[in-house]
């Protein structure tokens, strides 16, 4: 019995060996549920040589590898589509995959199971070309965690280009995404309200095609229209609606034509995405809410007239066959538990200070038929998080998890790992609860170009679809294999760890004081000062920890740079990508270059090395016109820069970065008037010298 279980027990570590190795060659994102190497020899890609669909199966979309593969039996080994009921997982979406020497066959319940299935294959396809390697002779069982995987398009301060959303789509599908909230604000063309939407926002005909093209990639697309607050682009054109009269952010909950307003909106976007089940009617963040005779005249709460706005909101919903989602903050603060929900302090402690008892009383105020959507864009995690998703187990409402793939506190690119840790442990968080979805959202508050936030996207199809199966540093080197084809071991990507630190310095290099975070409003600002020519030295003492950290960036900057340039060189895929990347690390690095330069001035001994130094701060104030075009054109290439003709500002409430121009201007908030000021500096000691001579 000893010897039988010894065998076992070596059969089975030689199975998770083998694994290991197949997954150094072959990183599957997500990683499947199950997979389990087989005896025989495997298959190398080109050995396919058609797809069969049996037993009513059909061909779903495919990737570029199947698609070139014809569609009837020939001589070759063939790819078999198969419905079946019969061990196959009971998930509408899961699949099972048998390769062998004789040719591959996926099996499902559903035609989504299928198309996964061949989404799975076309990555071990990928990676038998690129490393020239067959692929094992394996058996793939494989299902999701999560059935509701959904990421955030928010488009409130700019627009893609068409084309760039259809892509978007088709590398969703590739990682096993298959939702949508798509957040409108004025970027729709609205028909019943047609001052409402921007001059060059998506037609419902335009927004119907995507939908549609995106349902066939089972991605499912529902709307988001702000309501409540968040309605600046409602409010900019309808001041009688306001509840401040001073302030765009708050429709009054009590006037009866906010809601035909609100639910012409919704009607519209309704029908612009067809096939979504779920309407979100936003009703987070509010500043102000019962301070307008109308609303004082009914009697009611700030909480009760919170309420009162989403019980009206959810039964146009559910009268419109759709699912209400509710941002859930503003109930939890009326109820005095939100500053808990989201401290770091112990379950003990927590425990301790947990107060309920307004929440519980408040209990008939929250519609049965609404989603909750719980959001925490950090360690969703903490004690007070996992206390409220049980109160709301407790009393039988329904929940879904919202994290981040692009938080708002970061301009220009996500930084910690893309957030993938947050997302990992939120979607843990989601499955183990059982709670109804899990949304990444991007918020545009800095406005990232998409591609930068990619990686975050990823991370959710990841963790949504398998929440336990790798670490964040093990997803990371997935997603540079299969994004761009490098082999695991030649860390291509590690340049994206230095530029997520680069961006730090880049934030308030060039201030004394401000603040230009996106998600906590931007603030005044107070450039550095420039150098004195009377008292050299004295800037640089003066700024003396800005230019240590100044040399330190400048050599990230070098290295980062060299990294790119090897990784759009050996890159198989999606070198617009680190493009992208490549104009950000320049953008970054102005800052730095002119405090560099300025130190250059400040320290010259002789008058020779002074104007050499001054021409240098001259180039690089040249310099900056030069990034600047050549990162616009890049970032062009798939989003407009800039705000059509005739577009009509909101007070930017939230002090949104993305919001302070209409053109690019806001994306070098400090960096513009810094060159102006550095250039008018630079005059100033140019002129006297001129006239003295």
């Amino acid at each position: 019995m000893k010897r039988i279980i010894l065998l076992l027990s070596i059969c089975f570590l030689i199975g998770e060996l083998a694994a290991r190795e197949l997954d150094k060659a072959f990183q599957l994102l997500p990683q499947p549920q199950s997979i389990e190497l087989t005896e025989g020899k495997g298959i190398n890609y080109l050995e396919l040589s058609y797809i069969q669909p049996i037993d009513q199966a059909s061909i779903p979309p495919l990737g570029d590898m199947l698609n070139r593969l014809p569609h009837f039996s020939r001589v070759g080994k063939p790819v078999r589509l198969q419905l079946t009921d019969q061990h196959v997982p009971s998930s509408p979406e899961g699949y099972t995959m048998e390769i062998n020497n004789q040719g591959v066959c996926i099996s499902a319940r559903t035609m989504t199971g299928i198309f996964y299935g061949c989404q799975t294959l076309e990555q071990l396809m990928e990676d038998s070309r690129d490393f020239n390697l067959p692929i094992p002779a394996m058996q793939i069982t494989d299902y999701p965690a999560i059935s509701y995987r959904a990421v955030h398009f928010d488009v409130k301060h700019h627009l893609d280009r068409i084309e760039y959303y259809y892509r978007e789509i088709d590398k969703l599908a590739q990682y096993k995404i298959n939702a949508i909230i798509w957040e409108l604000e004025d970027k729709l063309r609205y028909t019943r309200r047609p001052e409402i939407g921007a001059p060059n926002a998506i037609s419902k005909q335009e927004m119907q095609a995507i939908c549609r093209y995106a349902k066939e990639r089972n991605i499912e697309i529902s709307p988001l229209v702000q309501g409540l607050g968040h309605a600046c682009f409602i409010l900019k054109h309808h001041w009688e609606l306001r509840e401040n009269p001073n302030s765009d952010w708050e429709f009054c909950p009590s006037d009866p034509r906010t809601y035909d307003l609100q639910f012409d909106l919704y009607r519209d976007a309704i029908e612009a995405m067809p096939y979504g089940k779920y309407l979100h009617v936003g009703g987070d963040e509010i500043t102000a809410i019962g301070i307008d005779q109308r609303c004082k005249a009914t009697g009611k709460t700030p909480f009760e007239l919170q309420m009162t706005w989403l019980k009206k909101v959810c039964d146009f919903a559910t009268a419109h066959d759709r699912i209400p989602i509710f941002w859930d903050d503003m109930p939890l603060k009326y109820g005095g538990v939100w500053n808990l929900i989201n401290s770091t302090e112990s379950n003990e402690e927590i425990a301790a200070k947990w107060n309920d008892k307004k929440l519980n009383e408040s209990i008939e105020l929250f519609p049965k038929e609404c989603v909750y959507m719980r959001w925490n864009y950090r360690d969703a995690t903490k004690p007070g998080h996992q206390r409220i998703l049980q109160w709301y187990h407790d009393k039988g409402l329904k929940v879904m998890g919202a994290t981040a793939a692009a938080y708002g506190d970061s301009p220009f690119i996500p930084r910690e790992n893309s957030l993938a840790g947050y997302i990992k442990g939120f979607s843990e968080l989601v499955a183990q609860n059982h709670l109804e979805g899990i949304l990444a959202t991007a918020w545009d508050d800095g406005s990232p170009h998409s591609e930068t936030v990619w990686r975050g996207y990823i991370a959710q199809g990841e963790y949504g679809w398998n929440p336990t199966a790798r670490s964040v540093e093990t997803f990371k080197v997935a997603h540079a294999q299969r994004e761009f084809g490098f082999p695991p071991n030649d860390n291509r990507m590690n340049f994206l760890d230095e530029l997520e630190q680069e961006a730090f310095f880049f934030d308030d290099a060039l201030v004394n004081s401000g603040r230009r975070n996106p998600a906590w409003g931007t603030t005044d600002f107070t450039l550095i000062t420039l150098p004195s020519q009377n008292e050299p030295g004295t800037w640089s003492r003066t700024y003396q920890s800005k230019i240590a950290q100044a040399k330190i960036e400048q050599k990230r900057y070098e290295k980062i740079c060299q990294g790119i340039k090897e990784a759009k060189q050996h890159a198989l895929r999606n070198r617009y990508t680190l493009e992208i990347y490549e104009q950000t690390n320049h953008l970054f690095n102005f800052p730095t270059r002119l405090i560099l330069a300025l130190h250059e001035y400040d320290t010259a001994k002789h008058e020779k090395d002074k104007q050499t130094a001054l021409q240098q701060i001259n180039e690089v104030c040249d310099y900056f016109s030069t990034m600047r075009n050549q990162l616009e054109e890049v970032y062009s290439q798939t989003r407009f820069m800039e705000q059509p003709d005739g577009y009509i500002a909101d007070q930017n409430h939230h002090n949104h970065l993305a919001a302070k121009s209409n053109n690019s201007d806001w994306w070098y908030y400090y960096e513009v008037p810094m060159v102006r000021k550095t250039r008018a500096w630079i005059n100033s000691l140019i002129v006297p010298h001129k006239s003295d001579h």
